[in-house]
């Protein structure tokens, strides 16, 4: 059973080293946006993607530079996969006021 992740646009680290690795579709062009950097770890042979800053409103309490390379490289590996996926802000905000109960 796969484990599916969530970030929002603009502190996405996760998702966009996701796709530069395994067989992600990113891996061979390893197209990053504008202010993120192609970060190599030799140490878990993966390729991370480092942000310079964020665009994202949830990077103040969420967002991270870049992710962890022991656990990217867990993700690639892990039987049953992961998918990560990314979500404008204004979508996660209005999914956390429903799981929350309002409007």
């Amino acid at each position: 059973m796969p484990i599916v992740t969530l970030e929002t646009i603009g502190s996405d680290c996760f998702y966009q080293s996701i796709t530069m690795n395994g067989s992600g579709f990113n891996k061979d062009a390893k197209s990053l946006p504008s202010g993120v950097e192609l970060v190599h770890n030799s140490e878990y042979k993966v390729d991370m993607a480092h942000f310079n800053g964020f665009s994202s409103r949830a990077s103040g309490s969420l967002g991270a530079s870049q992710p962890s390379a022991a656990v990217l490289r867990m993700a690639l590996e892990r039987t049953g996969g992961v998918r990560s996926y990314t979500v404008p802000d204004e979508l996660s905000m209005e999914s956390l006021i429903k799981f929350a109960g309002g409007c």
